[in-house]
């Protein structure tokens, strides 16, 4: 079977009136998340130098909108900030079995070609299924291998597909012009987790770069330029070269009929790695469950969970990326604070000597249970005090995971926490409104508008 080839077709026929209703109304809440993401993340000191780099590029077109600042520029270079904004701040969306996180780059990327296009709510719906659907798929097939090789699989690397995916649907390729576009992007893969280690802002870009390319393979196959029809599955394609190992049936198995991963996607709890978010749960619960937890009485807290996960929240302090990427941090600053959220993870709690002492008496192993089940991302939690008593709590799926969801309310706290950085609560309450009516909505423009809330130029 061409796996690219059948990938490429499922995009271009996919249609809004072939779409399940709890598909639709799982795209709406991917979309909703991802710009209330867009809107606080743009605030942080790494978004503004990306916003001024791309102020800086100038150009006469004015096609797409920059969240939150409200000027235009060129698709993809709206693209490139908006998505960096959306992976901004380690509290996008994820989809554990296949490593990826797929709303930073197919949402941006997705309302920025319906911008440019005057497309429909439907539309973007269409597009934000599609190009989930391709880079998630594509993730299964490279999971685990690709992100054990030091790739970051999770975005950087396919990311740039689902891009393509997303803008081609908004441009209506047609099945060959979509495969050439998807052909394209997978030569734009690229991306390493050395962040996990040493720390750096560049993460903070790396759904930005995929978002980029794979709006720039769209267009540019749409001027003619074509690429190889077995991008993916090919002797020299993109599976061989980013895999020691991959299952190449995950590409096209219940593809249009399961719709696995953007029923799959779990919303983020937590602004840090969602590799350490069930540890993350589980201590919270005994904490809850037993109040002589704290800073004093602690001697030793264990987590324990899968190889992979190990030594992907195992982050030398430097910076705060590589505090999101420390699960001693995190599990330390859920003692002391209580919180690891949008305003938590700061130079200020990086430098503070109670959360840096308690993290030195965090451990991390990996449980064999936890390692068989790898792909759920659970955590045993053991918290040993000093007069001998020890707590244990497992977790299997952590929060906000399809198999321990968030409430309705909980979402929409979220949401209204996040765009109410730099929005009113009018404003927020209208994108809310509006993102539960998108299949209604004649021109996303209309949307975009009311994610534009900066009125000091001195803040851009």
């Amino acid at each position: 079977m061409n796996e690219s080839r059948e990938l490429a077709k499922f995009v271009s026929e996919l249609k809004y009136e072939k779409l399940p209703r709890h598909v639709i109304a799982r795209a709406k809440d991917l979309v909703l998340d991802q710009v209330g993401i867009m809107m606080a993340c743009s605030t942080l000191p790494w978004s503004k130098i990306i916003n001024n780099y791309v102020r800086d590029w100038g150009d006469c077109k004015q096609e797409s909108t920059i969240a939150h600042y409200g000027y235009k520029t060129k698709v993809e270079n709206a693209v490139f900030a908006n998505s960096s904004f959306g992976h901004g701040f380690e509290i996008d969306d994820h989809y554990p079995p296949g490593e990826s996180h797929p709303g930073c780059i197919v949402v941006p990327s997705a309302l920025a070609m319906a911008e440019r296009q005057g497309a429909n709510g439907e539309d973007l719906i269409v597009a934000v299924v599609a190009g989930y659907e391709v880079m998630g798929r594509i993730n299964r097939a490279i999971t685990p291998s690709c992100s054990n090789r030091g790739f970051h699989a999770h975005t950087s690397i396919s990311g740039p597909f689902g891009a393509a995916a997303a803008a081609g649907k908004i441009l209506s390729f047609a099945p060959d012009l979509m495969l050439n576009a998807l052909s394209i992007a997978g030569s734009h893969s690229s991306g390493t987790k050395e962040y996990d280690q040493g720390g750096g802002s560049v993460k903070r870009m790396h759904a930005g770069m995929a978002a980029h390319a794979g709006i720039r393979s769209a267009l540019i196959a749409q001027k003619g330029i074509t690429g190889p029809g077995t991008i993916l599955e090919g002797k020299h394609g993109f599976f061989h070269a980013f895999a020691d190992e991959y299952k190449v049936d995950e590409v096209t198995d219940g593809l249009g009929s399961d719709f696995k991963i953007v029923m799959g996607q779990g919303f983020k709890f937590y602004c840090s790695c969602g590799a350490m978010h069930s540890a993350l749960d589980g201590l919270r619960i005994l904490m809850a469950q037993h109040k002589d937890i704290n800073e004093n009485n602690v001697a030793e807290i264990v987590m324990g969970t899968n190889s992979n996960s190990r030594y992907h929240v195992d982050a030398r302090l430097t910076d705060i990326t590589s505090a999101q990427f420390s699960a001693p941090f995190s599990l330390a600053m859920t003692v002391i604070t209580g919180k690891n959220g949008f305003s938590d993870y700061t130079e200020q709690n990086l430098r503070n000597p109670r959360i840096l002492n308690l993290a030195a008496k965090v451990k991390m192993v990996i449980d064999p249970e936890m390692e068989k089940e790898a792909a759920k991302r659970g955590s045993r939690v053991t918290v040993r005090l000093k007069n001998g008593k020890v707590y244990e709590q497992k977790v299997e799926y952590c929060k906000g995971l399809p198999e321990n969801p968030l409430t309705r309310e909980e979402f929409e706290d979220k949401f209204r926490g996040l765009a109410g950085v730099v929005a009113e609560k009018e404003t927020t309450d209208k994108i809310l409104h509006m993102v539960r009516q998108l299949d209604e909505i004649p021109d996303v423009r209309s949307l975009v508008s009311l994610m534009c809330t900066c009125e000091d130029e001195t803040e851009q």
